[in-house]
């Protein structure tokens, strides 16, 4: 697990067998919520649509749905009455103009278990499927589950008993923590734990036997300090970078970045899968190209689709597609090929921490799944529409041009320790970098100079 921490944005990935599997980008300013903890008041219930509208003390309300609610009752306005001061946690992050939404159907993510303090039950993973791992699992956490609900990850399957103990003792101790700050609150506002964007992408990657490396001394303090207080009593193995090269380039996650932002994706046979997300689904299409060799015993469209499946899966997870998504598989003919096919997509789903469904190949031969929206999509954190393209195209935002300006103007300092730094922009960077110019020399440890080069696009610089 790779994070590397910015003033702009602090950048985490996830490696499996040397290859990128999973990225989370996150921004101080534009922080994903879910699952975060809020003593709101209801402010307004609209009774025919059972929708109900939350002060969080936040600039937008957030939104409350009858069935987000830990209830039995068929109507909303006989479950809560205007003014009333609810505990409420985020279900989805607020989208347009649309708040977040909020649910009382709570639950505590750690590396390996989910806690819920108003459920009852053990829950595990179908993954986690040898009868002794089961039964270890069963034999530490049944009493834990008597009074609560406590759904096990496949993840847990090679987690030390040791581990999942101090993990669900911690849980339990963030919920009396919330509790306890929901009590003394008077006015809407978070409780809980404040986050900082490591501390959340370390929630959401960590599984508790990841070897941890961060590029700098203050992330491995607050990575080691978060741990300590998270998984109290276990040594977990985090590495400060210490070479001359940035670690998101030597471990190949900025190449995982820049390929995640392309429509196309090229496959080792030669084929390639083309991915297009739209406002009602995204589209994945499979081209074969010039690969026409049967694989052994496989037909050459089968090879192909069981390679793509593959990289789809692993370009769904890097991107964050979530909603419907629709892949056009090249059409097989061969007896079993799509039950082969449908096997393996499903296993490889299955390695997802986000929960996804298969519903499968429909009469026109299209397959289908459905997969969980958690974080918005990485090029949605990453890019804007295009203004010279009728909003066609997309484009870096503004905090993507300032987090690479900055990267670069760091890798400049480590090669040369010696170099000025003058940055030459378009004027609405420049006007920019003016803003943050006394952070940028704090950060740096150096003056920087800047000035407007006209011939340059708005969006454009070169550093001399």
């Amino acid at each position: 697990m790779l994070i590397e921490e910015g003033p702009f944005e602090t950048r985490g990935a996830l490696l499996h067998d040397d290859t990128v599997v999973e990225l989370q980008i996150e921004r101080p300013g534009n922080m994903s919520r879910v699952g975060r903890f809020y003593h709101g008041r209801v402010s307004k219930i609209l009774p025919d649509m059972n929708i109900a509208f939350v002060d969080i003390g936040e600039k937008t309300d957030g939104f409350l749905q009858l069935n987000d609610l830990q209830t039995k009752s068929k109507s909303l306005s006989s479950t809560i009455t205007e003014g009333e001061r609810l505990l409420l946690q985020v279900i989805k992050d607020a989208k347009r103009d649309k708040g977040p939404q909020l649910g009382t159907r709570f639950a505590l993510h750690g590396p390996n278990l989910i806690y819920r303090p108003l459920g009852k039950g053990l829950t595990l993973s179908k993954n986690i499927k040898t009868a002794n791992s089961r039964s270890r699992i069963e034999k530490l956490l049944s009493g834990f589950a008597e009074n609560a609900g406590i759904t096990v990850r496949t993840s847990a399957n090679k987690a030390a008993d040791s581990l999942l103990f101090s993990e669900i003792k911690s849980l339990i101790l963030e919920w009396e923590e919330i509790m306890a700050a929901k009590s003394t609150s008077e006015k809407p506002r978070p409780v809980g734990r404040s986050e900082s964007p490591l501390i959340r992408i370390l929630q959401t990657l960590f599984t508790g036997d990841n070897k941890v490396i961060v590029n700098n001394a203050a992330a491995l303090n607050a990575a080691k300090s978060y741990l300590v207080h998270k998984l109290p009593g276990i040594e977990a193995e985090i590495e400060l970078w210490e070479r001359q090269e940035s670690l998101f380039e030597a471990m190949g996650a900025n190449a995982a970045i820049d390929q995640a932002l392309q429509k196309r994706v090229l496959l080792k046979s030669g084929g390639n899968i083309t991915l297009e997300p739209t406002e009602a689904a995204v589209i994945i299409d499979v081209n074969s190209a010039s690969h026409t060799e049967r694989d052994g015993i496989r037909s050459a469209a089968l090879s192909v689709n069981l390679e793509a499946a593959a990289e789809i899966c692993r370009q769904i997870q890097l991107r964050n597609y979530t909603g419907t998504i629709i892949i056009d598989f090249i059409q097989m003919n061969g007896k079993g090929d799509v039950a082969e096919l449908s096997i393996f997509l499903q296993n490889q789903l299955e390695q997802d921490s986000v929960p996804s469904r298969m519903i499968g190949m429909t009469e026109i031969g299209l397959m289908q799944i459905t997969r969980k929206r958690t974080r918005p999509q990485l090029s949605d954190i990453m890019s804007r529409s295009c203004p010279q393209c009728d909003a066609e195209g997309a484009v870096p935002n503004d905090i993507t041009i300032l987090a690479d300006l900055y990267r670069e103007l760091r890798d400049i300092i480590r090669f040369s320790p010696g170099a000025s730094l003058h940055i030459r922009s378009g004027t609405e960077l420049a006007l920019r970098l003016e803003g943050q110019k006394a952070m940028l020399e704090r950060e740096l440890a150096r003056p920087i100079s800047i000035s407007i080069d006209k011939a340059l696009s708005e969006s454009e610089y070169q550093i001399l």
